[in-house]
């Protein structure tokens, strides 16, 4: 990684010829570049907000798998994210990065400069957010990261920062890379090849490229450290997962199950045995069993790229470009499994007629019994753009006017098992009829030997269905870009000034499966939601030379959003910036700007987005618990839905920040920036538990039963009827929420880095880089009146986020080799006690984990002018993730006991490559 550097200029500028008479001809002048976060091309590449640039050469140096693995590992990305990690996920095909700490959705993500659809899920089942798979690396000429407000330039989402995905734009030949790894604890092997070139004429430049990607999955029982709950940090609870249990609900015990075990020891790959729980008795389980979900994604993708200019005349060139890609995803949350009656609010409880007594059920299904039942999605991606750019006539206006069109579509297909066929065919097993109701629970005289037996595979799927969707974004911009980098003289240098208009429209369509909304699939939950939005934005930007040592840059725009059927918002940000060099070799600069995020499109159109939450009941706890003793209602699985909320206004942020940079000559640069990011108006779901407070304080009559408050939360609170049974009596069945303007956020900062190189004659030439990024402060207040929350301290901590994050590399090039370490320091976590205010383990405590590095390493070897070997190893330690002594799953968390979010646990990674070029010069 590197500060931005002299780069290829982009559609040329104009030039006066009268302007150059009287110049000295000694005197270079410096081509006039694009940098993110600017529309006037300029001769210095550093500007009054930091810039951090990763080349292709540092993707292929470092190590990385990917653009994602890129942007995950910079200092700037502190927040952890959901990935193909975490199986049961919304979105566990898809990528993203937290920049700042912040919401992916606070990061707008751009292609040359140009939207990117979003992904049609949703991210945690609620917000709409860019996916960093669909984007090849043989295409990546350059990635431009830009933290802080970013609206006066780009529009919406543009808080936490911008990070602009420059694809290549000119090369003379053609290249092949060929390259295959793998991972030393097995698993995760893959292929990728890749094709790239171009060729220019007199009038016309294209360029072009195709990759084809394989991965093979890795599996959690494929890591000591993951296959089986004897990983469990908490002794206590290092015992089988319950695949076969009998539950008593009077006495909390498991029936022992004896010898029944043994008719089903086969499953899981033999592994299923009687094994004890303290507290509750013996059972049939296997410890193996969580190792059957995928730490790692099966993926195979194919992508392809073209890029042409054509050169209409001396004032206008004529451009297209075009990137598709295809990709197939498959990953496994695991098994599946079956309680009776899952849909009759009786918590799976039955009456047992011939005992008299109550008691529940359950069966893990094994991958003997259901056999392969991959989540798989396909998804298809797209970006085009068609323009003109060229000079107006003989004057100093540049412009640039352009269509591009991006979008996005996921098909997915998942097996799963449907309640009333399943609940059907365990009755025929061993259930037997059901003989009426028991104070609200079914009754029947089950066949308890019955109950021990293995299913099919052919068994599973007669009582499973396919639940498939096929989801979309696209989005479309119409852009007219006028520039003028020398508008007029002032005694200082010249004005420059860029203006733009912006016409856009996205759409989103998220459908879900009818038998998921309807409660059909076994305790499946589902996003949905469809909606449409126009935009139209204005701006402006100035960079005005105050003296011959300190410049002025000045941008704002007003944007306008409509929703089509729903509320519309319009928003003016600016931004202001200076940068005053006292010297050549040094930039001291500052600014200060607004942002905003237009209400997010999942919040406004969503059709209803069902989750299960672990939740007190606390109506209840009061009106059936015994005082002073522990509540039955505490830690229940309680079913909530997410509404539309069209009257969302747009989240706002202010950022201010200022740094230094120091770069006496070519070899040596130095730099360090302060930031500061505020957020108001955030929008957040209402409080699940906040409601069934506030729903307990108005039936109590402690609030007036007629406030807006109390008429607010009943009608969001959906109770069954009175029981004899306390137990199903006035249960929850719904709960109602939906996203509202609420909350407040702030985050600072000190971003900083530098690099070196020197030539050491024989033993070659030398390079050294650090980059580092420690988190001042982060607060929150989620109500108004609520105290702030201390997000860094390990008492308040209710999120994973690093403090601090520090990369560094050495390279080395001496003729024909070269090689590069990359190192990864970040710094503490908080543990998961901290993360969500349990003690779990005896003995621990709130916290945080240590600190976790990583290094990647790369050797390559010119064979000849036209080819080279290199060889990769990521992870050369094959260390492991930080051991988090208060992840032991006490809460309902199956392994890995890390933090699935922030680390990863696939361990050592090589690849091999060999590069060839074909008639480059």
């Amino acid at each position: 990684m590197q500060i931005a550097k002299a780069q290829e200029a982009e559609p040329a500028t104009s030039q006066d010829p009268a302007r150059d008479e009287g110049k000295d001809p000694d005197v270079a002048e410096l081509d006039r570049v694009l940098v993110t976060g600017s529309r006037i091309p300029r001769s210095q590449v550093e500007t009054a907000s930091p810039v951090i640039v990763i080349t292709s050469e540092d993707i292929q140096k470092q190590g990385f798998r990917n653009v994602s693995d890129v942007l995950r590992a910079q200092p700037l990305a502190t927040g952890a994210v959901q990935d193909n990690q975490y199986a049961g996920s919304f979105t566990s095909n898809a990528t993203t990065i937290s920049l700042l700490g912040l919401s992916p959705s606070f990061t707008l993500i751009l292609m040359d400069g140009r939207p990117l659809a979003d992904y049609p899920l949703l991210y945690n089942g609620q917000s709409n957010f860019t996916d960093l798979t669909s984007i090849p690396t043989a295409m990546v000429e350059r990635i431009e990261i830009l933290p802080g407000n970013q609206s006066s330039i780009y529009g919406s989402a543009a808080i936490a920062g911008v990070v602009n995905i420059i694809l290549k734009k000119r090369l003379d030949g053609m290249q092949l890379d060929a390259r295959v790894g793998g991972y030393s604890d097995g698993g995760g092997d893959n292929e990728r090849l890749q094709l790239t070139g171009g060729k220019a004429w007199d009038d016309l430049d294209i360029t072009y490229g195709l990759q084809y990607s394989h991965q093979k999955p890795i599996y959690m029982r494929q890591r000591d450290f993951t296959d089986t709950t004897d990983d469990n940090p908490n002794p206590d609870l290092r015992y089988a997962s319950r695949t076969f249990i009998i539950l008593n609900g009077f006495t909390n015990q498991y029936d022992d199950p004896g010898t029944a075990c043994d008719n089903v020891a086969d499953n899981f790959d033999g592994t299923t045995i009687r094994d004890f729980r303290p507290g509750r008795g013996f059972f049939c389980g296997s410890r193996a069993q969580p190792g059957y979900a995928t730490l790692l994604n099966e993926e195979s993708g194919v992508s392809a790229y073209f890029n042409s200019t054509y050169r209409l005349n001396d004032d206008a060139n004529l451009y297209a470009s075009v990137l598709y890609g295809q990709n197939t995803a498959k990953n496994d949350s695991g098994s599946r499994f079956w309680i009776p009656n899952y849909n009759d609010n009786t918590g799976g409880y039955i009456w047992n007629q011939t005992e008299q007594t109550l008691e529940t059920y359950q069966h893990i299904f094994s991958p003997e019994e259901q056999g392969i039942t991959n989540y798989t999605t396909k998804s298809r991606s797209y970006n085009f753009a068609v323009g003109v750019n060229g000079t107006i006539a003989d004057s100093r206006w540049d412009y640039d006017a352009y269509y591009s069109r991006s979008g996005y579509e996921v098909k997915s297909d998942q097996l799963w098992p449907l309640v009333d066929e399943m609940d059907a065919f365990f009755q025929d097993q061993f259930l037997g009829p059901q003989l009426g109701t028991y104070y609200g629970y079914p009754v029947y005289e089950p066949n308890k030997s019955a109950f021990y037996q293995s299913i099919t595979p052919a068994q599973f799927r007669a009582f499973s269905g396919n639940i498939k969707n096929t989801s979309s974004t696209w989005t479309h911009n119409l852009n007219l870009q006028l520039t003028n980098a020398d508008l007029f003289q002032l005694p200082a240098g010249s004005v420059g000034v860029a203006g733009v208009v912006q016409f856009g429209y996205q759409n989103w369509d998220n459908p879900v499966d009818p038998g998921v909304s309807g409660d059909d699939f076994f305790g499946l939950s589902g996003t949905s939601g469809k909606g449409s939005r126009a935009n139209r934005a204005v701006g402006v930007e100035f960079n005005i030379p105050l003296l011959k040592t300190l410049s002025a840059n000045l941008s704002t725009r007003y944007d306008s959003y409509k929703n089509i059927r729903a509320g519309s918002d319009a928003k003016a940000t600016y931004k202001i910036g200076l940068e005053f060099r006292p010297i050549d070799s040094l930039l001291i600069r500052g600014n200060y700007a607004t942002a905003f995020r237009a209400p997010d499109m999942g919040y406004v159109f969503t059709g209803g987005n069902g989750f299960f939450s672990q939740q007190t009941d606390y109506y209840k706890c009061e009106e059936y618990g015994e005082p002073g003793e522990p509540c039955d209602f505490d830690g229940q699985s309680l079913e909530g839905v997410q509404v539309a909320n069209p009257d969302l206004k747009s989240i706002n942020a202010k950022s201010y920040g200022f740094g230094f940079v120091w770069s006496p000559n070519e070899r040596y640069t130095l730099r360090a920036d302060y930031y500061n990011v505020k957020i108001e108006d955030e929008v957040l779901p209402q409080s699940f538990s906040r409601t069934l407070f506030d729903e307990n304080e108005c039936r109590q009559g402690r609030l007036d039963i007629d406030s807006p408050t109390c008429i607010d939360v009943l009608s969001r609170v959906q109770r069954g009827p009175l029981n004899a049974n306390p137990l199903l009596s006035e249960a929850v069945q719904l709960v109602t929420i939906k996203a509202i303007n609420i909350a407040e956020e702030q985050i600072s900062g000190i971003t900083a880095g530098g690099s070196a190189r020197f030539d050491w004659g024989r033993w070659g030439e030398f390079g050294f880089g650090l980059d580092y990024n420690v988190t001042l402060d982060h607060t929150t207040v989620t109500f108004p009146g609520d105290p702030e929350t201390d997000l860094l301290s390990p008492a308040q901590a209710l999120s994973a986020e690093f403090k601090t994050v520090l990369t560094g590399d050495i390279s080395w090039e001496k003729g024909d080799w070269s090689a590069n370490v990359h190192g990864i320091r970040y710094g503490s976590l908080p543990n998961y006690a901290a993360q969500f205010g349990v003690d779990t383990t005896p003995g621990t405590s709130q916290g945080r984990v240590g600190p976790h590095m990583l290094y990647n390493v790369s050797l390559s070897y010119d064979l000849s002018e036209k080819s080279a070997l290199s060889l990769t190893v990521n992870n050369v330690l094959n260390t492991r993730p930080p051991f988090d002594r208060t992840y032991d799953g006490s809460q309902g968390f199956a392994p890995p006991f890390y933090n699935i979010f922030a680390y990863n646990g696939y361990g050592r990674a090589f690849w091999l490559q060999y590069r060839i070029d074909f008639g480059t010069n």
